[in-house]
């Protein structure tokens, strides 16, 4: 490894000595911007590829560290011709304005600007670029499932290999919605507003070091003065009806920016499931078998989402901004009955009880963000941002058990009410510091802040009055403050690209279980390093390596160590002494010609947290325990790729191969290992189905092995999907149609087996579905940027 480093080092040095640099701006026939332009450098002799870039929101591009001689220069962008040019590089060179030609490719009043999706290794992350492209119809969450390495489940959740401690950014800015909550606001964001999803294994050092893993969606931006918008529609038929509506709307003026977007769902929502305990007696044989039938209905008749953003451009060295997202969720309800049979050894039912759980939960959650941007030059900016988030749930429960012998009427009954509240408010403020005039130099400083409450109020009904349970009622409060800093630099040097960066956060937090007095107070300084290293030793292979270490901080609510009663025999439970997870990430990257993309990956995780399950074999107590385990590693390979097979067909690839294996301590006090080899693969097709190209269909597949997870065996599942898509109204409306897990095969079994513990839980979402959907787009939808160039001397700068 020493060698390795004094290596890079050296010819790190042998080639700053004679870089030189080329720019240049890039415009159409109207001598408007061309952003997002694809810019090759290439080889004069043998036209290899040299370097790419890609032109930014002004149409401008730059190389640096170049070696001196002769080039190609390469430029392709949507829409228009392939452009080339000969140039000769002895110093720094400023190309000037460079105009494309535009392609015209109407075809009966249709205009094709669809593409396949573009998967494009970057040195410290994966992005995929969907705009304009044939993935554009669906929604944010549907684009996020099609995502190479992304794993999603129908409860929302979102895995990257294997791991689920995951943070969703987007634009950049943290979303604070989790599992259900963020597929619902996903889901009615529409994909024409997705630029493209970065997949960051190993994110930099300018992110929070909170999570494993960074997702984010980059939502476009409006660079063309005037209006437009859209509205979409859908109807969804699973086991119950739902309905989902939403507007988007963008406007452009000269200094002033808006886009806003507001969403409305409602339906009926199904879980179905079985749980299954085994109490055993010493030789192993069952004692007795409890099994409950469960099939929760919820109804959420009101699904608000919205997000609101506006930018002001003082003058071309300031902009501020400002802005909010939003879920609002105001009558959530459910009301399930649980029946519950007791079966002796001999496999005899013995008792049974029956559960009503009538239930209300409503949320709100409230984003809003600040920021400030000024321009020093065109390389060398500063930002200070500031965000705020307000997070409210309840949770109010009615509870009635009823218990019997078979065929009898019940000989006793019981009842409880139990309404849970959570308070969660959230503040942080940044500066970032950016200076790209010799390689890129990043810095930033952070301060973030939480409060959290949780109010437990619990009652028994005694003789058919409420009274307050003193053992169970609780009162949780939770104050954390985090301080940070990073700094991070990258440079390219000849074929190589390398960035190097440290973060250091300093945490101190106190949970107060007030009824109980307990104090748990933690202080810690970490530091966090990332390293990236990508080589392109000849025109279409990329060899890349990475390292970071990352921290995922325990939920709020799980620091409560109150329990939440789920029924007379089962509840949950946090842990106030809960400890951050600290994990390592290694990452050996290969990239064939641009489009085959294999990762070599390592995680290891120390004290990660998860919710387990035990049966309590005193109280015939089932608890789902959140806690750190002792650790967690896995390592593996995967593969992904998009590809046009036909002019007709794209198909987008993933696959991946690891072993997983978790440490944890059993109820025994013995320690236990849980692991096995996992792999997974997904297969997305996308079909023209006529000469005009205004007729689309999707053919999905997607399929995940038995994995584990702490004391969990997770078994495997499946999923088929397809749709079907017509432009109409000369592109402007579409009418689509979607069938999801046509043969329920995202039914899953969830198996914990070791010591005296055997239990289970079957659970099936309600994932089968059709959706019928309509979406329209309004205003102008071919706005050309009006703006004139050059107005000022920092424009011309710029």
């Amino acid at each position: 490894m020493k060698k390795l480093i004094m290596l890079l080092l050296w010819g790190s040095f042998a080639g700053y000595t004679q870089e030189v640099s080329l720019s240049g701006k890039v415009v159409d026939g109207s001598h408007q911007a061309v952003p997002f332009a694809d810019v090759l450098l290439l080889q004069a002799n043998d036209s290899v590829s040299y370097k790419t870039e890609q032109t930014n929101e002004s149409g401008e591009f730059r190389f640096g560290g170049l070696v001196k001689g002769d080039y190609l220069l390469k430029m392709k962008a949507i829409g228009f011709e392939e452009y080339y040019k000969k140039i000769t590089i002895q110093k720094d060179t400023i190309l000037g304005v460079l105009s494309l030609k535009e392609i015209s490719n109407n075809l009966e009043g249709i205009t094709v600007t669809s593409t396949r999706p573009i998967v494009k290794r970057l040195t410290d992350r994966l992005e995929f670029s969907v705009e304009n492209s044939s993935l554009s119809s669906n929604n944010a969450w549907e684009i996020l499932s099609k995502t190479p390495g992304v794993m999603t489940s129908s409860g929302g959740g979102i895995s990257i290999r294997g791991s689920q401690s995951i943070l969703v950014t987007i634009n950049d800015k943290k979303v604070y919605l989790s599992g259900e909550e963020l597929k619902q606001f996903l889901e009615g964001t529409s994909g024409e507003e997705v630029k493209s999803i970065e997949v960051i294994t190993n994110p930099p050092a300018k992110y929070e070091a909170q999570g494993s893993a960074v997702l984010n969606i980059k939502l476009k931006k409006n660079l063309s003065l005037g209006y437009k918008g859209s509205v979409n529609t859908a109807y969804v038929q699973s086991k119950y009806p739902k309905g989902i509506a939403s507007v988007n709307q963008f406007y452009k003026g000269e200094k002033l920016s808006l886009a806003g977007r507001y969403g409305l769902g409602s339906g009926v929502y199904v879980n179905e499931g079985t749980d299954v305990v085994h109490y055993l007696k010493e030789d192993g044989s069952i004692d007795s078998r409890w099994e409950s039938i469960m099939i929760r209905k919820s109804k959420s008749l009101e699904q608000h989402s919205y997000r609101l953003q506006a930018s002001y451009e003082i003058d071309s060295l300031n902009t501020i901004s400002a802005g909010g997202t939003g879920l609002v969720t105001p009558r959530q309800q459910g009301d399930f009955t649980v029946p519950t049979f007791i079966y002796g050894s001999n496999g005899a039912l013995d008792s049974l009880y029956i559960t009503r759980n009538n239930r209300k939960n409503p949320l709100r959650n409230n984003a809003y963000n600040m920021s400030f941007d000024h321009l020093f030059n065109a390389k060398e900016k500063v930002s200070v941002t500031a965000d705020y988030t307000q997070y409210w749930r309840q949770e109010r429960q009615d509870i009635v058990s009823a218990f019997s012998l078979p065929e009898e009427s019940p000989y006793r009954t019981t009842r409880f009410i139990s309404d849970n509240a959570q308070d969660i408010q959230l503040f942080s403020a940044q500066t970032d510091y950016s200076n790209e005039k010799n390689g890129t130099l990043e810095a930033g400083l952070k301060f973030g802040n939480v409060k959290a409450q949780s109010n437990l109020d619990y009652k028994d009904e005694i003789n058919g009055d409420f009274v307050n349970n003193p053992n169970r009622t609780s009162l949780f409060l939770y104050d954390e403050s985090i301080f940070a800093g990073y700094t991070s630099y990258s440079k390219e040097f000849g074929k190589w690209s390398l960035k190097a960066g440290l973060r250091g956060e300093y945490t101190s937090l106190e949970g107060n279980s007030v009824t109980t007095s307990e104090i748990n107070e933690q202080h810690y300084f970490k530091l966090f390093p990332t390293f990236y290293g990508l080589y392109k030793p000849s025109e279409g292979h990329e060899i890349g390596i990475s390292y970071g270490k990352r921290i995922t901080r325990p939920q709020y609510s799980r620091l409560n160590p109150f329990r939440s009663y789920y029924n007379s025999y089962s509840y949950f439970v946090g842990d106030p002494k809960l400890l951050p997870t600290i994990s390592h990430n290694v990452n050996l990257l290969y990239t064939l010609k641009n489009k085959y993309n294999f990762d070599l990956f390592y995680r290891l995780e120390k004290n990660p947290s998860m919710e387990i399950s035990y049966q309590d074999y005193e109280t015939n107590m089932l608890v789902y325990h959140f806690t750190n385990i002792k650790e967690d590693f896995a390592f593996g390979l995967e593969f992904n790729t998009n590809l046009t097979l036909y002019d007709f067909w794209e198909s987008g690839i993933q696959a991946g191969l690891s072993y997983v294996e978790d440490s944890f301590q059993g109820r025994d006090g013995s320690f236990y290992k849980n692991g096995k080899p996992t792999y997974n693969a997904s297969i997305s097709n996308r079909f023209v189905l006529n000469k005009k190209k205004d007729l689309t269909g999707e053919l999905n597949f997607q399929y995940n092995s038995s994995s584990v997870q702490g004391t969990f065996v997770i078994s495997q599942t499946s999923n088929l999907s397809a749709s079907i898509r017509k432009k109409i109204w000369k592109g402007n409306g579409e009418v689509y149609a979607i069938f999801s897990d046509i043969y329920r095969g995202e039914q899953e079994k969830v198996v914990t087996n070791y010591a005296d513990q055997y239990n289970y839980f079957k659970s099936y979402g309600d994932t089968q579905s059709f959706r019928l959907g309509f979406r329209y787009n309004f205003g102008n939808q071919n706005l050309v940027n009006k703006k004139k160039e050059g107005q000022t001397e920092e424009q011309q700068r710029l």
